[in-house]
Formats: structure tokens, sequence, C-alpha cells
């Protein structure tokens, strides 16, 4: 909570916020991201919209250093300190030239990865028509309909749409980008594997 106050702070008088970020180890516990040194990386972020989707809250903002936009879990967000320097104006974020278009940005970025969006191109089964305007809003364009399957186009982050298009794996398959359908196809290829592997050893 006391993460969300000072992020909303930051928020509204349009300031920046440094923290430090935490992964969870195998102890069940967070640990703060280290540097190549081995000390714990610190954050300066400008904080610019906070969200809540598939059950967590994320901060979106932009890394200092870099010149996009990122995504960060709130209950991953330790040592958390407000700062009087003034957030970086949203004009300067590429793709925020305009704003943040909060409602596209969302369904553009549906597991929440950081990175630009791409056309991307599918066929599917008809019946997961309402999984897709679920998932990326109402943005998706249909074609080629047939008696089973219709095409898809959706601007995605491309890392989304593969991590989505694997747990959709029965029921589409990505045609462009080529480069994404040949990741997806060497995923389900690794997993088939691994399954063999186990099973039948």
């Amino acid at each position: 909570f006391l993460n969300i106050e000072i992020i909303d702070e930051a928020i509204e008088k349009n300031r920046q916020i440094e923290f430090s970020y935490c992964d969870y180890g195998t102890d069940k516990k967070l640990h703060p991201k280290l540097n190549s040194d081995g000390n714990v990386r610190r954050y300066l972020i400008n904080p610019y919209q906070m969200v809540a989707t598939n059950g967590r809250y994320y901060l979106i903002g932009n890394y200092e250093k870099y010149d996009n936009l990122s995504h960060y879990r709130v209950d991953k967000i330790k040592d958390i300190k407000f700062l009087e320097t003034p957030a970086k104006p949203q004009r300067k974020i590429k793709g925020l030239e305009h704003g943040l278009n909060l409602p596209e940005h969302m369904a553009e970025h549906v597991y929440m990865f950081s990175g630009e969006s791409e056309r991307v191109t599918l066929r599917a089964q008809k019946f997961i028509v309402n999984d897709l305007v679920d998932w990326f809003g109402k943005g998706v364009t249909f074609s080629d309909e047939t008696e089973e399957t219709i095409c898809a186009h959706i601007k995605v982050n491309t890392k989304a749409m593969r991590y989505w298009a694997l747990q959709y794996a029965p029921y589409v398959t990505v045609l462009s980008p080529r480069s994404l359908a040949e990741e997806i196809k060497n995923d389900l290829k690794k997993s088939l594997e691994k399954y063999e592997d186990e099973l039948y050893g």
C-alpha cells in the first residue's frame, strides 16, 4: 500500500521515483535485482500510470536511461523513494508523442511485457472469437472466414503474443510475422521433446 501511495503521489505531482526491483527465489522470497558488481540495482523511473490487470497492479513508466515504456509489478517494488525531480514528459517517450492511450496500450500488452508492438496475423478456430476480443479489444479485425476458422489481425506486443499463442496453441496458428511464427514453432517443438523425454525417457 505504501508503494501505491507513493506512486500515486508521484504521478499526480509529475515527479520521479526510485526503487529496487525484485524477483522470487527458490526460497519463495523476493530478492532485489543486482548490478554486475553485485550491488542492488536502483531504478530511476518516470511514472505515468498505474493499472490493475490479471489480478496484479502494474506501474507503467519510463526507465530514465531509455526512451521507451516499461512495466513493473507494484508488489515487486521495494525501498521506493519519492524524488523532487520532475518526471520526463510523455511526449519524449517513443510511442507517447500524443499521450498514453490506456485502453489501446492494455490491449497491445496483455501480459504487461515491455517492448514495441507489431501487426500480427493468425488463423484461429471461430469458437475463440470471444476470447480474441476479450484479450485484445475491439481493435482486432477479422478476414478470410471459413466455416470453422477465421484470420485475426492484431496490433500487439510480440512477446505477449508469443506467450498467448502458446496458451491457445491447439486453436491458433500465427501466420505473420514469420519470425514470430518460427519462434512459436520452436517453442512447441522443444516442449514436445521435453514431454517425450520425461514420459518415455
